[in-house]
Parts: C-alpha cells; sequence; structure tokens
C-alpha cells in the first residue's frame, strides 16, 4: 500500500477534493510534532502508509485520546482541535498529508500555549464541539456557575 493503489483512499480524496497530498516521514521522536498544537487553516488528514505512530488529540472533558495508527489507517480530525504526535517504539511512519484543492496548503500550527481564545479556527472548533466552553480559559474554569447555552437562561417565550 503506497496511496496511490488504494482504491478507498482514491474515491476519498475525489470526493473531498483533497488534490494535494505530500509523504512525511519521522524516524524519531520530534519535539515540534509533540507540542501541543492546532493548526487554523484546515483540518488534520493523513494516511499512514508504513510503520506505526501515536495521535493524540483532546476530548471534551480535556483529557488526551491517544490513537495507535498503522499502516492502511486514515486518520482526519478538525481544524482547531489540540493534538499532538509520536512515533511509538518502531521509531518510524510514513504519512501521506492531504490538503483540499491544488494550492500550496499552510502547515503552520500555533502551540495551545499561544491560543488563549485568540484564534478563528480554534473558536470556532470551541463552538461547534465543545457546547463554547473552552477549557483553556480560565474563566470557564472558575465559574460553577457558567451554563452557556443553558435552556434555562433563554427566555424568548413570554409565557
Amino acid at each position: 500500500v503506497n496511496g496511490t493503489n488504494d482504491e478507498d483512499l482514491q474515491v476519498f480524496r475525489e470526493q473531498k477534493d483533497y488534490q494535494y497530498a505530500d509523504i512525511v516521514v519521522v524516524r524519531d521522536y520530534a519535539e515540534k510534532y509533540f507540542t501541543e498544537h492546532i493548526h487554523a487553516a484546515g483540518d488534520e488528514v493523513r494516511y499512514v502508509i508504513d510503520g506505526t505512530g501515536y495521535f493524540d488529540i483532546r476530548d471534551v472533558n480535556d483529557e488526551w485520546v491517544r490513537m495507535h495508527a498503522r499502516a492502511g489507517d486514515f486518520v482526519e480530525f478538525p481544524s482547531g482541535i489540540e493534538h499532538r504526535f509520536a512515533v511509538d517504539d518502531n521509531l518510524y511512519i510514513q504519512a501521506m498529508r492531504l490538503y483540499p484543492g491544488d494550492g500550496e496548503p499552510d502547515w503552520s500550527s500555533v502551540s495551545r500555549s499561544e491560543v488563549h481564545g485568540n484564534n478563528t479556527s480554534r473558536n470556532e472548533y470551541v463552538d461547534k464541539y465543545l457546547c463554547g466552553v473552552d477549557p483553556d480559559l480560565e474563566d470557564h474554569h472558575d465559574d460553577p456557575d457558567d451554563h452557556h447555552d443553558d435552556p434555562d437562561d433563554h427566555h424568548d417565550d413570554p409565557d
């Protein structure tokens, strides 16, 4: 399997317009991938060609969820989610990075410590998947009475 002979991957790429693809090889622990970060330019989409490694993402309780990826696995998670990556004990992974369209993608990342509510993709992710409650913002941690989008707080109906 090398990504070009996987029919399911080709169908997926056509459906999602993932025209751009490149190959990344990681042969050792790399701090730049393991430092928790987000990407603002689009969803994280990877197809594992060879080897194994770990993708860690944060769940709604701000706890790590670890995915062990192997050759043939497809990994996709939304822009704005905090994540990190590391090789496992085999110290090798080869993965295809996919990006929609045919333009040059923006792979830049922002570390979690630098976001603090000032990143559009993170804010959109928080609104869509975390009910507007960002665990990185202290006011959500410290206020037990904060009930963002609590239906009892809406008084649109006069009855």
